[in-house]
């Protein structure tokens, strides 16, 4: 089990100053879900991409006593020091290998390349509502300035990622596909729980650490208004997405809207 300590600081820079509610960036949401679901304590920030160790949010501060504060970056990055010093709970432990692989496999379907299709859908066709929502702090016309420079930086990243090069039915047809294959399996884990109990990824009494990266994006997907396609893709065809963040919702999350 994971311990925590009153001497033990821990700061999540979230890139939003919205308390009680969730942030658009599944993997800020990714990294709440392994705090949370382990009882460990943290305090939100603001933050900035810009300041961050690796130039991008979320990134996390931890001082322990005696020590001097680390500062963490990356939420895969961040989640492996918080589990190598027990302060949260090593989830993984007791699967076997290939449950591993699956966890893996299913992280990395999501991180690696959901991610890149959702950002095409969010900065390319819905550039205006993305760039107001993240760029809010910076005033006008300073903001249409950088919000264009950041979608030029984004669309050559995905042209060299490869998203970019397929067509707009080729770039929905693989986002279906993800959520379609996610909807299976969430089916299989919620028919052996009771009424309202929580289920989990891979089928298991626990969650694993890919819940902690589905549960980000299915909560980005249903509150982002840069992603409505997505958003309405998934509330319409894909139920189960929807009832799975609901149950964690309401069992770590209740001091977060949900707006379903």
């Amino acid at each position: 089990m994971a311990t925590s300590s009153p001497q033990i600081e821990i700061t999540l820079f979230r890139g939003s100053d919205e308390p009680g509610h969730f942030v658009w960036s599944p993997f800020v949401t990714k990294v709440e879900f392994r705090l949370r679901t382990s009882n460990t304590s943290y305090t939100r920030a603001i933050g900035a991409a810009a300041s961050g160790p690796k130039g991008k949010i979320p990134y996390l501060d931890l001082t322990m006593p005696g020590q001097p504060t680390l500062h963490l970056a990356d939420s895969t990055l961040i989640l492996k020091s918080l589990v190598e010093s027990n302060l949260i709970n090593d989830v993984n432990s007791a699967l076997s290998p290939a449950q591993k692989g699956i966890d893996l496999a299913i992280r990395a379907l999501f991180e690696e390349k959901l991610y890149f299709l959702q950002a095409h859908e969010r900065w390319i066709v819905n550039f205006e509502t993305m760039r107001d929502h993240i760029l809010a702090a910076v005033p006008l016309p300073q903001r249409l300035a950088v919000g264009e420079h950041v979608k030029g930086e984004i669309t050559r990243k995905l042209d060299l990622q490869g998203v970019g090069r397929f067509t707009e039915p080729e770039k929905r047809a693989a986002i279906r596909d993800i959520w379609e294959g996610l909807s299976g399996l969430l089916e299989a884990s919620k028919a052996n729980v009771g009424d309202g109990g929580v289920f989990w990824v891979l089928g298991g009494p626990l969650p694993s650490e890919a819940d902690a990266t589905v549960f980000g994006f299915a909560a980005s997907v249903l509150i982002s208004e840069a992603s409505p396609q997505s958003m309405e893709l998934v509330k319409r065809e894909f139920p189960v997405v929807v009832e799975y963040a609901k149950r964690v919702q309401a069992r770590w999350f209740g001091d977060y809207a949900l707006p379903l």
